[in-house]
């Protein structure tokens, strides 16, 4: 009797801190950095989207995990402004894509990762 309780109350406590870490996930956010208007694409594991917009802008995606693909793109084309676009998974930037190279600016930046739980 013992050793059936003793089981019960593993599988309650392994329930327990798999929905507490399910809740304590942390959200996701693409961040576009630019003066300007823009539109773009924003592509995750759930499906796509057309994103747009002027000046900064933040876009919330929850919690989530898997593949997440951003493309930017200026409407002013040929504008030697920078768009950026950032992945940030709670309050660190994981990854970061710019419009600027060594030779001049880009019209566009494209972001695409994994991310794990």
């Amino acid at each position: 009797m013992l050793k059936k309780m003793e089981i019960g109350l593993l599988v309650l406590f392994v329930c327990m801190v798999v929905a507490v870490s399910g809740c304590m996930s942390s959200s996701v956010k693409v961040v576009v950095d630019y003066p300007g208007s823009w539109n773009g694409t924003l592509k995750t594991d759930a499906g796509t989207r057309n994103i747009e917009g002027t000046g900064n802008q933040t876009i919330d995606l929850g919690s989530m995990t898997g593949s997440l693909y951003v493309k930017v793109e200026k409407k002013d084309k040929g504008s030697n402004n920078t768009i950026s676009v950032s992945a940030v998974k709670g309050d660190k930037t994981v990854n970061t894509m710019n419009s600027s190279t060594q030779y001049g600016e880009l019209d566009d930046a494209i972001l695409s990762i994994y991310l794990t739980p």
